[in-house]
């Protein structure tokens, strides 16, 4: 893989191609008076992120949540198609791999397993670094991208069919769909039940759904150990600006569960080793980087992810708090 970047450059800030802020005030917020899953009013305080945006756990089902959160999260990615090209050129050109990409083959090989041929629908596209991966496969797959300079990006240079609009807005008929994917997305639906229930509408009867999610336990376990070494300062623990809801294995069951889905199988994923490339010289933040570069967080990740299958199988089966994420396949119930 070649990456026009010289790793001798000094730290730089991260030019992004989106409009997330590093803080946010009192006006950019908005109020959230219940749990997005049972409904209940009494939570208790977690943390604090970017200024304003709080982060709480609901003291009758356990789902936690951003309250107040960002108007609007979903628009954080209609950013600038032009930095959006320049981030990604040479991934769009064939010539270097995305860092996701063992992640991506990974979740494929699962839906693979349940649904290895059929309509496909991803939800979220993004600039289609996972739906890209469909083709050769024995899926008909498209997607749906609310963000104009992603869906068009997808569409140019992945040649996919997405569609530029929410799931409501798409109009597709009722039972279509064998697949339905939200990969490293459901954790950004301010109302997750209300597009589970579209997701039923689209999905046959016999058809699956596959969500990969941040693991909320895992965030709660990083903010006690930061605290208890005295180096939480202001960081960015749950990623607040855009990650909304943060479901733990049972909270994602009983959300599912709410809107008539049942879960077929459960899994903790490899971790995402997240590439160095960006704090060095403030891009490439797309392209793997050499485990060298960052080995101990590397290091870290595997073996926490090591730790979390072995902490799973004491558990029960039950996901823990070492699990950077979980993994669930339904089936209408």
């Amino acid at each position: 893989m070649s990456v026009p970047a010289s790793i001798s450059a000094p730290a730089m800030d991260y030019e992004r191609g989106g409009r997330q802020r590093a803080v946010y005030g009192p006006d950019d917020v908005e109020p959230v008076d219940a749990c997005p899953l049972c409904g209940g009013r009494e939570r208790t305080q977690v943390y604090t992120e970017r200024g304003v945006l709080g982060i709480v756990r609901c003291q009758t089902c356990e789902l936690i949540y951003v309250a107040p959160r960002l108007r609007n999260p979903e628009e954080v990615y209609w950013g600038d198609a032009a930095k959006y090209t320049a981030e990604a050129r040479l991934i769009f050109e064939g010539r270097a791999s995305h860092h996701r990409d063992p992640n991506y083959l990974d979740d494929l090989r699962v839906i693979e397993r349940f649904k290895p041929r059929g309509r496909f629908l991803d939800i979220g596209t993004n600039m289609g670094f996972f739906l890209r991966h469909t083709r050769g496969r024995g899926w008909t797959a498209m997607g749906v991208e609310p963000s104009a300079s992603l869906a068009e990006l997808a569409r140019r240079h992945f040649g996919l069919d997405v569609k530029t609009c929410f799931l409501d807005e798409a109009d597709f008929p009722d039972a279509h769909f064998d697949v339905v994917t939200m990969t490293d997305v459901f954790e950004h639906i301010t109302e997750p039940r209300s597009m589970l229930r579209q997701i039923g509408r689209i999905l046959k009867p016999d058809g699956i759904l596959f969500i990969k999610v941040p693991n909320g336990r895992f965030n709660l376990f990083k903010l006690r150990v930061l605290d208890r070494l005295g180096r939480l300062g202001a960081l960015d623990i749950f990623d607040s600006y855009e990650h909304v809801v943060h479901y733990s294995s049972r909270t994602l069951r009983r959300m599912l569960a709410a809107e008539g889905f049942r879960v077929r199988y459960q899994s903790i994923a490899r971790p995402i080793q997240l590439p160095i490339w960006h704090e060095l010289v403030g891009q490439y933040y797309q392209y793997p980087s050499p485990w060298l570069l960052d080995w101990k967080k590397h290091v870290g990740r595997a073996l926490l992810y090591h730790a979390s299958r072995v902490e799973s199988r004491l558990r029960g089966g039950e996901i823990g708090s070492l699990a950077p994420n979980i993994v669930d396949v339904a089936e209408k119930g």
